[in-house]
């Protein structure tokens, strides 16, 4: 079975991950006329991605659900996200990429938690800015950009690239909290364990489906693990666990390189029958159904 699921591994043409640089946090200025800016094809991110459009208009796919960005529109994709571009007039953007390790390494608290809770998969990830946002965004990140450009033996250096980036990141809790009127997450035990649930989440949610695996990691009940998470995210640790499964069930599915019975195998389901029935509860349709209806279409990325 080990075996198996290795050599199925190896056969998953997984969409592209975009190869970033060494650095943990970087900023970059794209348009249309990027040789780089089409590579035909789909890829999944490996990092935090803050898309800040400046001008024109990109068709964006982000995970199966397409969106238009405009002027001032600014977009915030998560680390394994599937996304694509499909169409693209006369644009021009921004594109801050900064990965989970930085946010650790520098002792800033945007935990998994709090980021589900600020961009949860059922909001939406794209939000269109005042004029005056804009320009405070605009001008926050081309301050981080040149802060990244300075020699690495300038003194204090990652504090002052560290400043910069909370000016950007507390830019957008500003205007996402004055959009969603959310109260401030709190920076507690509570939302702590939530984030470490996640991590381990990330990691282990193709073996391991059941709230006991993660409680026991975390050495609390399963019973009290879901209390705390619901009352950060609003969902329990059963729930966020389904929606992470399907959520790669889909991506698996609509690849077309894996049958139904493959997929259930990636996913270490007991058996495709099982897999078919837990897949129908959450989406109300078949795993062959889904497939047939849905393709990961090969268009432009960025």
């Amino acid at each position: 079975m080990e075996q198996h699921l290795l050599n199925n591994q190896k056969r998953i043409k997984e969409p592209i991950e975009k190869p970033e640089p060494d650095e943990d946090i970087s900023i970059y200025r794209h348009s249309s006329a990027d040789s780089n800016f089409c590579s035909r094809q789909p890829f999944r991110s490996n990092a935090y991605v803050l898309i800040l459009v400046i001008k024109g208009k990109i068709n964006l796919t982000s995970n199966f659900t397409p969106e238009t960005y405009k002027e001032k529109d600014i977009a915030f994709l998560f680390p394994g996200a599937i996304y694509e571009v499909s169409e693209v007039t006369d644009a021009s953007f921004l594109r801050i990429v900064f990965k989970k390790n930085y946010l650790k390494n520098q002792g800033i608290f945007l935990s998994n938690a709090e980021s589900y809770r600020l961009f949860q998969s059922n909001s939406s990830h794209k939000f269109s800015l005042t004029k005056e946002e804009f320009n405070d965004i605009l001008h926050n990140a081309l301050h981080l950009q040149k802060r990244l450009k300075l020699p690495a033996d300038t003194p204090l250096l990652n504090e002052v690239i560290r400043n910069s980036f909370l000016e950007v990141l507390y830019d957008l809790f500003l205007i996402n909290n004055k959009r969603r009127n959310f109260s401030p997450v709190k920076h507690d035990r509570k939302a702590e364990l939530t984030s470490r649930f996640l991590n381990l989440l990330t990691d282990h949610f193709r073996m391991e489906k059941k709230v006991q695996y993660y409680a026991n990691a975390l050495y609390i009940t399963p019973r009290h693990l879901s209390q705390v998470v619901k009352q950060v995210t609003g969902k329990t640790a059963g729930e966020l666990i389904d929606e992470v499964v399907i959520r790669e069930a889909k991506v698996l599915l609509t690849g077309h390189i894996l049958n139904v019975s493959e997929v259930s195998e990636a996913l270490s389901f007991s058996n495709s029958s099982f897999f078919g029935k837990y897949f129908k509860k959450y989406t109300g349709t078949s795993p062959s159904a889904y497939r047939l209806a849905h393709n990961i279409a090969r268009t432009s990325s960025f």
